[in-house]
C-alpha cells in the first residue's frame, strides 16, 4: 500500500511523541519597533488561537484533543501571564524561540515544556500565527532539581564535616602541644638531670643509656612538632595565612629541593578563619600533588586579594595534567579541594599549559557563604 506525502505527513503528525500544533492569530498584526507590543500582546493573548494540534500535544495537558481547538494564549498561562507574554514577546522579536516554560495542565497540575516555536508570515511581512513541537520534560526536569538539590546537600554536608575536622585537628593540637608537649619536655629534664647526676659517679653505661633516651626523646618531641604542625600550623593562628603560607611554601621547597618562586602581595589579617584554614588546606594539597605527580623543578606561589577575592595560585614547570589524570583516583585531593571551595562560593580551576606545568588556581570571596 502506498501512501501521499499528505497521508505520511498525517500519520507522523499523529503518531509523534512529541506535541505539534499549530496557533494563528484572528488577523495578521504588524511586530516592529514603531509597534506598542504591549498592547499588541494584550490583543494577541485573547485573538490568537489553537487551529490544529495532535494527540501527543493534547496529552501533554492531559485533556481531550478537540477541547483544545480554538483555546487562547491567555487560556494556557492563566497561572501567570506575565511570562507567557514574555515567551511571545521574545518569539516574535527572533521570529522562533527554543525554550523551557513552566506551565499549567487543564486540570492545574504543573508541567514543564521543552519546545521549539517559529513564526508564520503572509506576504507583507506580518505575523498571522506560530507554530511549534514541544514535549514533556516534567520528570526529566524534577530529577535534575532533585539531582542538584541533592548535590548542593552533600556538599553543604561536606563543608560541615571539614569544618568539624578542622576543629578536630585544631583541638587535638593545641591538647598535643599542651599537654603531650609539656610531659616529653618535663621528661627530657629528668632525663638530663639524671645523665648529670650519673656522670658525678662515673656510671657510664647508664650515662649512655640516659644519652640515647635523650636522642630518642628529642626524635620523639620533634615528631610530635610535626604531626601539630599538619594538624594545625601555628604560624596561621599566631601571624596569619600570608606568613603561613610564605612559612608552608619554603618548607616544602627545603623539603624537595623544588626552585620556589613566591609572590604575596595582600594584607590577610582581618581574613575570615573560615578563609584562612580553607586556603592553607588548599596550598597544602596542590603542593601535595606537585611533590608526587609533577616530576617538576621549579613552583611558583602566588597570593593576593582584588575586588573582594583572594586567589591562590600554584604553578609548577612539570609534566602537565591530562583529563584522565584529573578524573582518576590519585585527584580525589583535587575533586575535595574544588568541592571545599565551591562549599565557600569559590572555585577551583586545573589545567595544564601548552609547555607543559600545571596550574591551580583558588578564588575565594573574602566573605565566604556559611557552610
Amino acid at each position: 500500500m502506498s501512501l501521499s506525502p499528505d497521508s505520511l505527513r498525517e500519520l507522523f503528525f499523529a503518531q509523534s511523541i512529541d506535541g505539534f500544533f499549530i496557533m494563528m492569530l484572528d488577523e495578521p498584526i504588524e511586530w516592529n519597533d514603531a509597534a506598542d507590543k504591549d498592547a499588541i500582546l494584550d490583543h494577541v493573548f485573547q485573538h490568537q488561537r489553537m487551529t490544529i494540534a495532535n494527540e501527543a500535544y493534547a496529552r501533554q495537558y492531559r485533556v481531550a484533543l478537540p477541547e483544545l481547538i480554538g483555546k487562547t494564549p491567555a487560556e494556557f498561562f492563566t497561572h501567570d501571564l506575565e511570562s507567557g507574554k514574555a515567551g511571545w514577546r521574545a518569539m516574535f522579536d527572533a521570529g522562533h524561540i527554543h525554550t523551557e516554560t513552566d506551565e499549567r495542565r487543564m486540570d492545574g497540575t504543573p508541567v514543564r515544556i521543552e519546545g521549539h516555536y517559529l513564526c508564520v508570515y503572509d506576504d507583507r511581512g506580518r505575523i498571522t500565527g506560530h507554530l511549534g513541537i514541544q514535549r514533556d520534560i516534567t520528570d526529566r526536569h524534577r530529577a535534575a532539581e532533585e539531582t542538584a538539590q541533592s548535590r548542593e546537600e552533600l556538599r553543604a554536608l561536606a563543608a560541615r564535616l571539614e569544618s568539624i575536622r578542622e576543629e578536630e585537628r585544631t583541638r587535638i593540637a593545641r591538647e598535643l602541644h599542651d599537654e603531650l608537649g609539656q610531659s616529653l619536655t618535663g621528661l627530657k629534664l629528668d632525663l638530663a638531670w639524671m645523665e648529670r647526676r650519673l656522670n658525678r659517679h662515673s656510671q657510664s653505661e647508664l650515662v649512655d643509656r640516659c644519652a640515647n633516651l635523650l636522642g630518642r626523646m628529642d626524635d620523639v618531641m620533634i615528631s610530635v612538632r610535626r604531626i601539630v604542625t599538619e594538624l594545625r600550623p601555628s604560624v596561621l593562628d599566631q601571624l596569619g595565612l600570608a606568613d603561613a603560607i610564605e612559612w608552608q611554601s619554603h618548607d616544602f621547597a627545603g623539603r624537595t629541593g623544588l626552585a620556589l618562586d613566591l609572590d604575596i602581595d595582600c594584607d590577610c589579617n582581618a581574613m575570615p578563619d573560615a578563609v584562612t584554614s580553607a586556603v592553607f588546606r588548599m596550598l597544602q594539597e596542590a603542593l601535595n600533588n606537585v611533590a608526587k605527580h609533577a616530576n617538576a623543578t621549579r613552583v611558583a606561589v602566588a597570593l593576593r586579594v582584588e575586588s573582594g577575592y583572594l586567589s591562590l595560585d600554584v604553578t609548577d614547570d612539570g609534566r602537565g595534567i591530562t583529563q584522565s589524570e584529573m578524573r582518576g583516583s590519585h585527584s580525589l585531593g583535587l575533586l575535595g579541594l574544588r568541592e571545599r571551595a565551591i562549599a565557600l562560593g569559590g572555585s577551583v580551576t586545573i589545567a595544564s599549559g601548552e609547555r607543559g606545568g600545571t596550574s591551580v588556581a583558588l578564588q575565594l570571596p573574602l566573605r565566604p557563604k556559611a557552610p
